[in-house]
């Protein structure tokens, strides 16, 4: 059973603060190369979360052999669902589902919304944001996957995404795109913090 999700969440995201219904009916559409406007019919969302150690490292979760894009990574996520009182809720209870982590801070959002169109033919707007988990009494982050879903978990350094590799494992992404908001994750963390 899901806990009761009591997160905060960053001023920049009170678009997100609507339920799936109120979003998807406000879209204006995206211009397609034969001119043509489509809405999207499904949103999509991601958690980016980061342990606190230095250097940084972010949380990737290792799809199951059993589901679609066997074996690849990706940050914890998935859809949106109606019964979600708001867009940032389906955040906070994905990241649950997925890994027992309980969102305490959403925000800001990482990249640009990605759209795309699904083997069965639908239409998704895909969003990550940053996510600062809940810590237990000892301050540690205990993941714990769902078998259905994931089969595995690394914290990974911006080096490690990007060089695709830890230690002897590659690491191969669902997508192009979900690596490169990973990488922003990494980027967008840094001009929280103040670095550069």
């Amino acid at each position: 059973m899901a806990p009761t999700f009591n997160f905060t969440s960053d001023p920049t995201l009170s678009s997100f603060a609507v339920n799936l219904q109120t979003y998807i009916a406000s879209d204006p559409g995206r211009e397609t190369s034969s001119a043509d406007t489509v809405k999207f019919q499904y949103v999509a969302v991601g958690a980016i979360v980061f342990a606190s150690s230095d250097p940084e490292r972010v949380l990737l979760v290792q799809r199951a052999a059993t589901d679609s894009a066997p074996n690849r990574w990706e940050v914890p996520g998935g859809a949106a669902d109606f019964e979600d009182p708001s867009i940032l809720h389906s955040v906070a209870r994905e990241l649950w589902e997925e890994t027992g982590l309980t969102a305490e801070t959403i925000g800001p959002q990482v990249s640009d919304e990605v759209v795309f169109l699904t083997r069965s033919g639908k239409m998704v707007c895909k969003f990550h944001f940053l996510v600062e988990a809940k810590r237990n009494s000892t301050g540690a982050l205990n993941v714990m996957l769902d078998p259905k879903e994931h089969q595995n978990y690394l914290w990974v350094t911006e080096e490690q995404v990007r060089a695709r590799r830890v230690d002897d494992r590659d690491l191969k992404f669902t997508s192009k795109d979900q690596e490169a908001a990973i990488i922003e994750g990494f980027e967008v963390r840094r001009r929280l913090k103040g670095e550069r």
